[in-house]
């Protein structure tokens, strides 16, 4: 929108035609520039019927158009996708809008029903588990970050079958360990704070990570200490090369490897 405050001083100015600009919006033009309004503000000041308007009466219209303009700005971006009222109040403020316009924009979104707490909450929820690997506590956390009462969430959360959480946590296990190089000890270390990270209950995890019985892949570990063993020869003997490389396998979680038997 033009700087609508430029050129008010002096005497009231006079209007001298309408344009239409956009499907809710026009320019009027008048004796001291043009300025750009909605049609609700047009008819709320009753400018069809005046041909002249006062420099105190065009800041008050001015200021009445930029807080409906913070409202279509907000509806237009809840019709993209469904936002909560912190996200709309993040988004007017990047825009600059002034307070008074973000909390009129705010409170007739809520007059009109599109503010919705329960939709937002249930809709988030869906959404998440429907999209993502993640466990209770990280929505909650997301949810009470955007401005929801901990108190408001938890009976949407209660509603939520444990087995939606253990069949996302079962998954996630099986597919990391198809992929996985590590020891089996460090593999769980690892996967156990991604999914805790994740948001998923500690005793959740850790009952699926204890099934885990797979033993360390034997060709992996020879390769592995042919590595080490060329590495340290180079410095040490035959038995400090040993030790060094059992203190390695085990720091990297490899738990009673004969070195014997590769060596």
């Amino acid at each position: 929108m033009n700087t609508l405050l430029k050129n008010m001083k002096g005497l009231p100015m006079e209007i001298i035609k309408y344009k239409k600009a956009n499907t809710n919006e026009y320019i009027i033009t008048t004796s001291k520039g043009d300025y750009k309004l909605y049609d609700d503000i047009i008819i709320k000041a009753n400018l069809l019927l005046k041909k002249e308007i006062s420099n105190k009466e065009l800041e008050k219209i001015i200021e009445e158009n930029k807080q409906l303009e913070a409202y279509y700005i907000a509806l237009k971006a809840l019709n993209r996708r469904l936002k909560c009222e912190k996200e709309l109040r993040d988004l007017l403020k990047k825009k600059e809008y002034s307070k008074d316009s973000i909390d009129y924009a705010i409170k007739r979104l809520e007059k009109d029903g599109y503010l919705k707490h329960d939709v937002y909450i249930s809709s988030y929820i869906h959404d998440m588990l429907s999209l993502n690997v993640v466990g209770e506590s990280k929505i909650l956390n997301d949810l009470i970050n955007l401005g929801f009462p901990k108190e408001e969430i938890n009976p949407y959360l209660e509603k939520i079958d444990q087995d939606i959480y253990n069949t996302k946590i079962a998954n996630y296990i099986t597919k990391k360990l198809k992929a996985n190089k590590k020891s089996i000890k460090e593999f769980k270390q690892k996967t156990y704070q991604e999914l805790i990270l994740k948001g998923f209950n500690k005793e959740d995890i850790l009952t699926y990570l204890d099934t885990i019985k797979v033993k360390d892949d034997e060709e992996q570990i020879e390769k592995l200490i042919a590595k080490l063993k060329i590495k340290y020869l180079k410095k040490y003997d035959l038995n400090t090369t040993k030790n060094k490389i059992k203190v390695y396998l085990y720091q990297k979680g490899y738990e009673n490897i004969d070195i014997d038997k590769y060596i």
